[in-house]
């Protein structure tokens, strides 16, 4: 296994600690403490795995000379297991936690083997506990010298420089192409690494007017943005709605538009195409399929203004991997207090997915949230910053970028991956919804 992350204190420190470490640990993962005593038959230092209301923990307690193990899975006595220790002169140790996957065909369990000073002390086979977790450490009266945790390694970034361009609902192609422009060249200076735009950016959300059914204007207006893509040094990967037309073998229609949000990467290439999942506007039709992609390696996923009323949209995707849901908005302007503002965005989706939420609106109220409870609002749009003129209450909207670099490794999925592990049977029965929606990532 490598070593993915040496997170060792660095000076010594006997003091009580208590810390929910940000490690993203997955089956096939060790943790690894080297820690010093302060007295022979004094402290205590615990260590385990815990995430989405389950751990697995053990505990080794120098007074009482034993070492006890814990877990959630309460289809079992607690503590499972508990060892008395060998005493000797040594003060230095070593305690490691390998967590591998058990049996099971969709619905992995979990073993976990607990070594101490090079001696296998414990080991539970087949626990109920999520595939990836969060690492747990809490110590007295000992130092830690090291922590180290190991593994194979991870296709994905740690971080991602994520953005909304906030730019108002009109109905001037032109506007909005200099307003998209605008937003590219500020990402670019900020290192932004995807940057979406509001629902129908390009035209504006004007169902019935020209601006929406004007084919030529839009594909050349389209093509200005991917020109400026392939320009602007250090471009994002770019999110842009517009309307498109599509032809469909079992529509009466010659041609049928849709809603969608496009993909572009940094050199203006289009990676993929989503329509607006279940449509609400004249003229537009349903797209009814899951809206997933990926940037440098980070699963996404989004879903369209209205399309947040179906909570399947992102938990489904969650579920399979996604990590970043992306929710491009043109749902009015946005109005009221700053308090409520913020208790709608903190919780909005991100309590019952447990990922980052990047929402932006085409008439204000824009957001980015972690995916923690409470206070998990991570930028917001500039009306509605508590340094705002018009606090208490939110002002006019207004063009601006909001932006945050996440750190992607904090997001587990842990509500929709336990929705998932309730049976083989639901396991499956979710696997044939995924697909049937056009979900395209593996188990």
């Amino acid at each position: 296994m490598t070593v993915l992350r040496d997170i060792s204190p660095g000076t010594a420190n006997d003091d009580f600690q208590y810390e929910v470490a940000s490690i993203h640990s997955q089956n096939g993962d060790s943790i690894e403490v080297q820690f010093s005593q302060i007295k022979p038959t004094a402290g205590t230092l615990s260590l385990g795995f815990q995430g989405g209301m389950e751990h697995a923990i053990v505990t080794v307690d120098f007074g009482n000379q034993d070492v006890r193990f814990r877990t959630s899975d309460w289809t079992r006595p607690q503590p499972g297991v508990i060892s008395h220790l060998s005493m000797s002169e040594t003060k230095q140790n070593t305690l490691i936690l390998r967590k591998t996957i058990g049996d099971g065909d969709l619905v992995k369990m979990s073993n976990i083997d607990v070594e101490f000073n090079g001696t296998l002390i414990a080991e539970e086979r087949n626990l109920h506990l999520l595939p990836e977790m969060g690492v747990f450490l809490k110590y007295h009266k000992v130092t830690i010298d090291k922590v180290l945790h190991k593994g194979i390694p991870r296709k994905a970034p740690k971080h991602l420089h994520i953005a909304g361009w906030q730019m108002l609902n009109s109905d001037s192609i032109d506007s909005n192409v200099e307003s998209i422009r605008r937003g590219v060249t500020l990402a670019s200076r900020h290192k932004v690494q995807l940057l979406v735009t509001p629902e129908t950016s390009l035209t504006g959300l004007f169902p019935s007017a020209k601006v929406t059914h004007n084919k030529k204007e839009i594909a050349e207006a389209e093509k200005k943005i991917r020109r400026c893509l392939c320009q602007t040094k250090d471009a994002p990967y770019l999110v842009v709605g517009l309307p498109v037309w599509k032809k469909e073998p079992d529509h009466r229609k010659a041609l049928t538009r849709f809603n969608v949000s496009r993909v572009y990467n940094p050199n203006g290439d289009i990676i993929s195409t989503h329509a607006k999942i279940h449509s609400c506007e004249t003229e537009f039709w349903h797209g009814y399929q899951l809206q997933e992609f990926d940037v440098y390696g980070v699963p996404i996923c989004m879903h369209i203004c209205h399309d947040g009323r179906y909570p399947e949209v992102w938990s489904l995707p969650v579920m399979f991997g996604a990590r970043v849901i992306v929710n491009p908005s043109n749902g009015g302007n946005i109005s009221g207090s700053i308090d409520s503002f913020e208790a709608r965005a903190k919780s909005t989706v991100t309590p019952t997915a447990h990922a980052f939420y990047l929402h932006v609106n085409g008439g204000g109220g824009s957001f980015i949230s972690g995916p923690q409870k409470g206070n998990n609002l991570l930028a917001v749009s500039e009306e509605c910053k508590r340094t705002s003129g018009s606090s208490p209450m939110v002002g006019d909207p207004q063009e601006c970028l909001i932006e945050a670099s996440i750190s992607v490794e904090e997001a587990y999925g842990y509500w929709p991956v336990r929705s998932f592990r309730a049976s083989e049977e639901v396991a499956s029965a979710y696997c044939n919804l995924y697909r049937a929606m056009g979900g395209k990532r593996s188990v």
